[in-house]
């Protein structure tokens, strides 16, 4: 039999403050804002299974010291006359739910409840960014569940909040964090901060000018049940014949996996150039990669695919990808009006919801299937290659998303399109060409002219 308690514990940071948000708050606040009730779809749910014998009064200490030590976490944000605005307190409480399972169920129980609290979309101008919960299998403490809004923090801060949490359990403390949001915002204000913003802009303001305006007919952006489609693709196959083509063209298999996205979309909609956003976490020193915030912007990406082998298109991306990523930490505002006057430019028509997302932490597939990457040798694997529903849903503030996550030994590629724009009998077609263009370019380059769809 389940039953639950409720502990409440008090924290206390260094300080208190309220400052303009960061670039990267804004830039998701802008998504979050638009999704209204349906936001709890940015937010980021992971479970921290206990050492044995951990203690209730060291689950309490580690989340004392977790919030104290993070000012994204003890922070409301609100946008008002005065603008978008970031506060954060040095003190506060956190109530926090104590579920104690029925024996043996601590694990599935810890799957249910973080379900639950991923679903509820916080109300940032009232709660910290922050929720949790912890289980109790057999009467001790067994699993933390943790959820963040992703307005609090990106997947890179919520690796290292794990990380920390584990180590706060067993009584270790790193370095008192010296970078914080606050920080980041005065940076972003002047000086050299203010100087790499304004050289972004104008990077968005050149590259939009070589670009096509629209690779999709125009549709309109009512939602209807069930419009955009998440599909998922477990392929080793995949996985192995870009390691091979990432070998060869000396780069990594992400920006393999970049360009075969590239011109899967420029067969799919008969363009030859190809606009895409890239998810840029942003870190590019050492007190940026310590530091716990929202910190990721969209990067603006354009590759060719209109001639040529696709090894020459991975050559390109490598390149573009590298420009890209150097120009995404901007003001979201101010690209915002580079935007309006390309669509104004362009007689109204600008779409650039195209996607590409490396969500994965290693570049290389640490075990993957010894096999040949050659067709005859990958022609096998094809034979295990599972595609998959993930989920749908009415409306989405993107028409072309693919994203990759991590697993040893196979590719675990994802598509969310809209299905006014590729018809959902045709999302599992286009997300299966991906492992027939590297499957086909495995041993040898292969011509972008290769990758054709029958429509």
């Amino acid at each position: 039999m389940e039953s639950v308690d409720t502990r409440t514990v008090a924290y206390r940071g260094a300080r208190t403050g309220t400052a303009p948000m960061t670039w990267g708050q804004c830039a998701i606040w802008k998504s979050i804002r638009w999704l209204g009730d349906g936001a709890h779809y940015f937010n980021i749910r992971r479970i921290v299974q206990l050492p044995d014998n951990t203690s209730q009064l060291q689950v309490d200490e580690a989340l004392t010291a977790l919030l104290g030590r993070h000012e994204a976490l003890r922070t409301t944000f609100h946008e008002d006359a005065d603008g978008r605005r970031q506060h954060v307190t040095d003190t506060g409480t956190l109530r926090y739910a104590v579920v104690d399972a029925a024996p043996g169920t601590g694990a599935d129980t810890a799957a249910r409840i973080a379900g639950e609290l991923v679903a509820r979309t916080f109300r940032h101008a009232e709660e910290i960014p922050f929720r949790c919960a912890l289980v109790r299998d057999g009467g001790r403490p067994a699993h933390l569940v943790l959820v963040f809004s992703h307005l609090g923090v990106d997947f890179w801060s919520v690796r290292e909040l794990v990380e920390e949490t584990r180590e706060l359990l067993t009584g270790q403390h790193r370095p008192a964090p010296d970078w914080q949001p606050l920080d980041q915002a005065g940076y972003e204000s002047e000086g050299e901060g203010a100087r790499r913003g304004a050289a972004a802009v104008e990077y968005w303001r050149r590259t939009l000018e070589k670009t096509p305006p629209a690779l999709f007919p125009p549709v309109d952006d009512q939602g209807r049940p069930e419009r955009f489609v998440r599909l998922g693709m477990d392929s080793p196959a995949a996985a192995v014949a870009a390691t091979a083509i990432a070998e060869r063209c000396q780069v990594s298999t992400g920006t393999v996996l970049l360009a075969a996205t590239a011109a899967v979309l420029g067969a799919w909609t008969g363009h030859p150039v190809v606009p895409l956003q890239l998810i840029a976490v942003n870190r590019h020193d050492e007190r940026t990669r310590r530091l716990v915030a929202a910190m990721a912007e969209n990067a603006l990406f354009s590759l060719d695919v209109g001639a040529g082998t696709f090894d020459q298109a991975v050559k390109r991306a490598f390149l573009a990808g590298m420009n890209a990523y150097r120009h995404a930490h901007y003001d979201p505002i101010a690209v915002d009006e580079v935007l309006d006057a390309a669509k104004e430019r362009n007689g109204g028509v600008l779409q650039l919801g195209h996607f590409f997302n490396d969500k994965r932490m290693h570049d290389r597939w640490e075990d993957l299937p010894d096999v040949p990457a050659t067709p005859e040798g990958l022609a096998p694997l094809t034979e295990k290659t599972r595609v998959f529903h993930v989920g749908s849903w009415e409306r989405q503030d993107a028409l072309f998303f693919v994203h990759t996550t991590y697993a040893p030994d196979t590719a675990l590629l994802y598509l969310m399109a809209d299905t006014e724009l590729v018809p959902r009998q045709d999302v599992e077609r286009v997300l299966r060409a991906f492992e027939t263009l590297l499957v086909a370019g495995a041993a040898e380059p292969v011509e972008l002219a290769a990758v054709t769809f029958d429509r």
